[in-house]
């Protein structure tokens, strides 16, 4: 899989990973680059079936584990993994596999678990096909965010709507997002993170809707890391709240002297 990515900042510097959430795309990251490029070397793929990255025929977790890992050889150096969301998921899944594990692991607003009835929604939601647009003012101003909540302003929201999708032949416009990766598999967070062994750090919004306190809690205890709440968010972390984010990965960073 040859992914997509962008990048930020000297290819000298120490290399981090930013992995985004599901159905999203590297450009969630547009907005934390900035306080980071200066000290690191920023590297944000596209998972497979993600922004403009190449469509597959499975999107098992192991397989984005797969390609993250592929990506963290071609460094040939220790790096970080900075994951969002289902990001932070596949991080857990690359630092748990240890065939190429991170020297430091950040999970932010990451499901715990995913009940029968959840996984069911999805499963049923990548069945659908993608909707139309007549034009790509249209799809912007139909997106929405999940879950909805967030504090982001509305021209970043605007900005990574913009990259979620694009022109079709006849002139209308439709997702880059392949829905069948709406299908994961069940999130068992507790049993992943009892294999990680590289220092880790867990951010939860405070008015996380996705990440419960005690469950963000038990990661912690299990992995020996820390856990950060961070204060007005409630998932979005990268658009509603990239200066603090930005601060709290920089300072784990510099004391896990990466």
């Amino acid at each position: 899989m040859k992914m997509h990515y962008r990048t930020w900042g000297d290819p000298q510097k120490p290399p981090v990973i930013l992995l985004h959430a599901l159905a999203c795309h590297s450009g969630w990251w547009s907005w934390v680059s900035p306080y980071l490029e200066e000290e690191y070397y920023l590297i944000a793929p596209d998972f497979r079936g993600h922004g403009k990255s190449p469509w597959a025929d499975s999107y098992r977790f192991d397989d984005y584990a797969a390609d993250i890992e592929k990506l963290a050889r071609e460094l040939n150096r220790p790096y970080a993994i900075v994951g969002h969301s289902m990001g932070g998921y596949v991080g857990l899944k690359v630092a748990s596999r240890r065939i190429c594990s991170p020297s430091v692991l950040v999970v932010a607003d990451m499901k715990i678990d995913s009940p029968e009835e959840e996984l069911a929604g999805l499963r049923k939601a990548a069945q659908k096909s993608g909707r139309i647009y007549d034009t790509l003012q249209d799809a912007v101003a139909q997106y929405r965010f999940l879950p909805p909540q967030h504090t982001a302003p509305k021209e970043r929201v605007e900005q990574v709507a913009q990259e979620c999708y694009h022109e079709l032949e006849d002139g209308s416009w439709g997702e880059r997002f392949d829905r069948r990766a709406l299908a994961i598999e069940k999130v068992e967070a507790a049993a992943l993170a009892q294999q990680v062994n590289c220092p880790t750090w867990f951010v939860r919004a405070k008015d996380s809707q996705v990440m419960p306190a005690d469950g963000a809690q038990e990661l912690a205890r299990i992995t020996g890391g820390c856990l950060h709440e961070m204060e007005g968010a409630f998932h979005h972390l990268p658009l509603e709240q990239p200066e603090a984010f930005s601060t709290l990965i920089r300072n784990f960073m510099v004391q896990s002297r990466l």
